[in-house]
């Protein structure tokens, strides 16, 4: 059992989050595969289950991870570490989601650089992603211009030759020209993970899973059953929220939209040049109409919908070029019941993942497998300024202070000004307790106090410039550290040293109790 209070990134270096503890996640593989689990359509999810694992030459117990197509940073592939880890110790086989279904949230990877003034982050500019189209749609970019990109990231790393980026850039620049932006991450990522020693973690795509007869019969059930997929999964989210005390109504995820008899599904449908759209589905009877937003899919049986066996075909939608794809809490809950043993997110997830038990709970009956959190920290080796946030309170708080009360802070002040503040001080503080609403009095009383305090501050004019001068010094320190401690940095700009070390935390983290060094 996840506890959610712990769900916080490791704030230190080299820091390693597991969460529940090594005991829970490898009884929960032991126990692996002993329930049929909920029926989707007419076939228990053990069924499915086994049918897709063979489809796809998996030995159970299975525990799966993974995660968008896109640069990210050492936490994430903390969970691949973990992964691997426990299920060699199961004797299972370890998987890779390549969720290639997701749009990029960037078209740019951070990079820092040492300069003679210090640290700056520089943005390097990402070839040919398109925002609006999922990876699996992003156009492809000629080889010269992925080596411009490799070649600019690599020219800002002092440590390029010990970093993961070498090895992880020439296996991406292998291969057709132009590349395909997801083989090439995939073929980039398993060459950084072999260096690393994670060898035989098997990878899958999101778009691959969602082509299968399986995954039809989830989408199936969701579109078949879609008032009682949208009234459990809206009570889910809100009941989140409210427990949470999230106040965005989109957040974490958004609710399914229900106008009359158009209920949205948690499902998005795709198709090259026209992108990602949500699906939608209103009933007819005996038919069910399907929308992708605005425009129509056309219309579905009911009674294609209704068994497993059915399922083996596609869609018409799909022979026209539409795919199905799964949402978020829809991709964790199928891969929870028709695919994992154990499902490993990273923090984010895990908490979203609550709502995906208490929908599923509450829609099939039963809970999917269970799910463990894993994260770290790993920060580069860059200089710091260890600028302490307390100190550039208290010389803000300083700078502040001066101007509204410089009596605190010049001396030798003519002790007849020094007076005459004082008694506006007491005058305006006595109108604002008793005469709160006489604001021309109070606006004459205050412009007075302002006249004064500027008199006295020309008496040491550079004592505003020297506190100034602080803030600005400690504001640039706490920039430098907050570039220099940012643990979202890519992890392949990392030394393959100390992604290994990580590794090895982490591994320590999650092995059994048993074999754990003292």
């Amino acid at each position: 059992m996840i506890a959610a209070e712990r769900l916080v990134a490791p704030r230190t270096h080299l820091g390693v989050l597991v969460e529940p503890a090594a005991s829970e996640l490898h009884a929960a593989l032991r126990a692996a595969g002993g329930d049929s689990g909920p029926v989707l359509l007419d076939t228990p999810c053990g069924v499915l289950r086994e049918r897709l694992r063979r489809r796809l030459e998996l030995r159970a117990p299975v525990v799966l991870t993974g995660h968008q197509a896109e640069f990210f940073h050492a936490g994430v592939l903390a969970k691949t570490f973990a992964a691997h880890a426990l299920a060699r110790a199961a004797g299972g086989t370890a998987v890779f989601l390549t969720v290639d279904s997701d749009q990029p949230k960037t078209a740019q990877l951070p990079v820092p650089q040492i300069t003679p003034g210090g640290l700056r982050r520089i943005a390097v500019t990402i070839p040919g992603v398109e925002p609006r189209q999922p990876f699996e749609l992003q156009p492809p970019v000629p080889r010269e211009h992925w080596l411009q990109f490799f070649t600019q990231a690599a020219g800002l790393l002092p440590h390029y030759r010990e970093s993961l980026l070498r090895p992880l850039a020439e296996a991406w620049l292998e291969g057709p020209d132009p590349p395909d932006y997801c083989d090439a991450w995939d073929r980039g990522r398993v060459a950084a993970e072999q260096v690393l020693g994670i060898e035989g973690v098997r990878t899958l795509r999101v778009s691959a899973l969602a082509a299968t007869p399986e995954f039809r019969c989830f989408a199936a059930a969701l579109v078949r059953d879609s008032a009682a997929v949208a009234a459990h999964y809206n009570a889910a989210q809100a009941a989140y929220r409210a427990r949470y005390r999230v106040r965005t109504l989109g957040r974490p995820v958004p609710p399914l939209t229900v106008d009359g008899e158009l209920r949205e599904v948690p499902l998005w449908v795709t198709r090259a040049g026209v992108g990602r759209r949500r699906l939608f589905v209103r009933d007819h009877g005996d038919t069910l109409e399907l929308w992708a937003d605005r425009t129509s899919l056309g219309r579905v049986a009911r009674a294609a919908l209704a068994s497993a066996a059915a399922q083996d075909a596609p869609w018409p939608p799909e022979a026209e070029g539409w795919g199905l794809r799964p949402r978020a809490l829809t991709l964790s809950g199928f891969a929870r019941l028709l695919l994992a043993d154990l499902f490993i997110h990273g923090i984010g997830g895990a908490r979203y993942d609550e709502i995906t038990d208490e929908f599923l709970r509450a829609w099939l009956g039963a809970p999917p497998a269970p799910l463990a959190c894993v994260s770290a920290t790993l920060l580069l080796p860059l200089p710091r300024a260890e600028a302490g946030a307390a100190a550039l309170r208290a010389a803000r708080h300083a700078s502040r202070d001066l101007r509204w009360n410089p009596q605190r802070h010049i001396s030798g002040l003519p002790e007849e000004l020094v007076r005459q503040r004082a008694e506006l001080a007491r005058r305006s503080e006595d109108l604002r307790r008793h005469e709160p609403h006489d604001h021309e009095t109070r606006r004459l009383v205050y412009q007075g106090l302002h006249r004064l305090n500027e008199t006295l501050l020309a008496y040491d004019p550079w004592r505003a410039a020297e506190y100034d001068q602080r803030v600005a010094e400690l504001e640039h320190a706490a920039e430098q550290d907050r570039i220099a401690c940012d643990r979202e940095y890519f992890y392949g700009l990392h030394t393959t040293a100390a992604v290994a070390e990580l590794g090895a935390r982490i591994r320590a983290a999650v092995e059994p109790v048993g074999e754990r060094k003292i």
